[in-house]
C-alpha cells in the first residue's frame, strides 16, 4: 500500500484502487478552499495512475463532510467581488467535475453526515455507499442559498418532485430514506462500511478499460436523444472490441477460464 499524506486530505493507493480521505475531522471535514484545492490535486493524481482503476473517497472521523465551511466559504460569499465569486465557485466546480470525468468508477463510501456540499460531492461520485446511521442534507436553503451541482444531478437520481422536496425543506434524511429515494445505492452497518466500499473498488478496479468507458457514456447520453445515445454507443463499442481486454475476454471464454484484465 503507497499511502500520499497532504495537510487536508490522505490517498492511500492498494491493489488497483485509491482510498482518498478528507482529513479535517475537527470540522466535520468542512470543504474549505484549501481542502478543495488539495482534493482537486488528489483526483487529477489518481485519474492518471495507470494503476488506479477505481477510487473510495470518504471522510476521516464522524463524519463524510458537513459542507462548506461557514468562517471561510458561507460567511464571506456575500462579501466577494463578481471575480473573487467566480474564481472561489470555478474551484468548487473543478472539484466535482474531476469525479465525474474521470474514466474510472468513484465510490462514495458515506460515514456520519454529507450535508449542503457535503453530499453534493457525494451525488459526484458514481456509487454510494452509506453507513446505517449517516444523514443527508441539502441545508442551502437554511443558508438562504441553493443548491449548485445538486440542481444537475439530484433530479437525475430521485426524480422531479423528490429534488424539490429536497431542496426546499432542507431536511435530514437518514440513510434508509435516501436509499428508498435512490440518493444511495448500499446501505449497510458503521463497521462494514469500508469493507464493502473496498470489495467492491477491488472488483471494478480489475475489472476491463469498458468500465470507465461506460461511466463516460452515461454521463454524456444524458444529453442526448435515442438515436444520439445509439450512434454514440456504436462507436464506443467499436473501439472496445479493439482492446486488449475484449480480445481476453473472448480468449478466456473460449478456454473456459475467467478473465484477467489489464486495463487496455
Amino acid at each position: 500500500m503507497q499511502e500520499k499524506k497532504s495537510e487536508m486530505v490522505i490517498v492511500s493507493k492498494k491493489d488497483r484502487y485509491a482510498v482518498i480521505t478528507l482529513n479535517r475531522p475537527e470540522k466535520a471535514n468542512a470543504l474549505s478552499p484549501e481542502l478543495m484545492k488539495e482534493l482537486s490535486e488528489a483526483l487529477q493524481d489518481v485519474a492518471v495512475d495507470e494503476n488506479v482503476g477505481a477510487v473510495i473517497l470518504t471522510g476521516a472521523g464522524r463524519s463524510f463532510s458537513a459542507g462548506g465551511d461557514f468562517k471561510m466559504d458561507i460567511e464571506v460569499l456575500g462579501k466577494m467581488s463578481t471575480s473573487e465569486f467566480d474564481d472561489f465557485f470555478k474551484q468548487v466546480n473543478e472539484m466535482h467535475v474531476g469525479i465525474i470525468d474521470m474514466e474510472k468508477p468513484v465510490i462514495a463510501a458515506v460515514n456520519g453526515y454529507a450535508i449542503a456540499g457535503g453530499m453534493e460531492l457525494a451525488l459526484a461520485c458514481d456509487i454510494r455507499i452509506a453507513a446505517e446511521d449517516a444523514h443527508f442534507g441539502a441545508l442551502f436553503v437554511r443558508m438562504g442559498l441553493c443548491p449548485e451541482i445538486g440542481l444537475y444531478l439530484l433530479p437525475r437520481l430521485v426524480g422531479l418532485g423528490k429534488a424539490k422536496l429536497i431542496s426546499f425543506t432542507g431536511d435530514l434524511l437518514s440513510a434508509r430514506e435516501a436509499e428508498q429515494m435512490g440518493l444511495v445505492d448500499i446501505v449497510v452497518p458503521p463497521d462494514r462500511l469500508m469493507s464493502t466500499a473496498e470489495e467492491l473498488a477491488g472488483r471494478l478496479g480489475n475489472g476491463p478499460r469498458a468500465i470507465g468507458l461506460i461511466k463516460k457514456a452515461i454521463n454524456e447520453c444524458l444529453t442526448m436523444d435515442i438515436r444520439s445515445a445509439m450512434s454514440y454507443a456504436r462507436r464506443l463499442t467499436y473501439q472496445l472490441a479493439h482492446t486488449e481486454d475484449h480480445q481476453e475476454a473472448v480468449t478466456a471464454y473460449l478456454e473456459k477460464r475467467a478473465p484477467v484484465f489489464k486495463g487496455r
